[in-house]
């Protein structure tokens, strides 16, 4: 298990950073929201220390899985990103999203079982909402007391308004979250404009069952 990766900023994208220590190169997926500041610490060729989450991403059917990093400037973002994943239907990526708030305000949101900012952020519906509250009310008291009040991820403008929705349906036919993140992301490459959950279905379906028959 990899907890922590200190090396030279080689490049950063808008929601990855590449370090290389050693001579070896580590892609670590980062909340969009760290992108420029890692940015401005590239240009500087400095030294960075991220605090990292390790898991296993499967492609969009399954058929291979491999390891991933996902990094934090702050040791509490990592372990309250930690806990909030362990929410059924909420991904790695998709929790990456959802951090569009300060970690405080959705960890106070929890503790108050007050969904109202819950449903605010991307992704995440009334139902959705009550299910965080529901698994976490009680575990995320510390993470209230954070003094840090930027919030650790941009919104994504492209976002479409029923995520949600395809992630509850995809995960009550036992898809894992991760990849019901691949299948939309795949669904969406194919055709952006996609305009309701009835149209994503069928989009990741057909695509499902062209892969069994290849």
């Amino acid at each position: 298990m990899i907890q922590k990766i200190c090396g030279r900023i080689d490049s950063v994208g808008d929601d990855t950073v590449t370090l290389e220590l050693g001579g070896l190169f580590y892609e670590v997926l980062i909340p969009s929201g760290l992108s420029q500041p890692l940015k401005n610490q590239a240009k500087q060729d400095l030294t960075v220390t991220l605090y990292t989450y390790h898991y296993i991403e499967s492609s969009g059917n399954a058929s291979s899985m491999f390891p991933r990093l996902v990094g934090f400037t702050v040791p509490s973002d990592r372990e309250f990103f930690k806990l909030f994943t362990t929410v059924s239907g909420i991904g790695v990526r998709k929790a990456l999203r959802c951090l569009t708030v300060p970690v405080r305000d959705i960890a106070r949101s929890i503790e108050n079982q007050d969904t109202a900012l819950l449903k605010k952020l991307p992704g995440i519906g009334p139902r959705m909402a009550q299910k965080i509250v529901a698994a976490l009310s009680g575990k995320a008291a510390r993470f209230a007391l954070s003094r840090s009040d930027r919030p650790l991820s941009i919104p994504d403008k492209k976002k479409v308004d029923f995520e949600d929705e395809v992630y509850d349906v995809l995960t009550q036919l036992q898809y894992k979250p991760a990849e019901v993140d691949a299948l939309i992301k795949k669904a969406l490459e194919l055709n952006p404009k996609i305009k309701s959950t009835e149209e994503m279905v069928e989009t990741i379906f057909a695509q499902q069952g062209e892969a069994v028959s290849r």
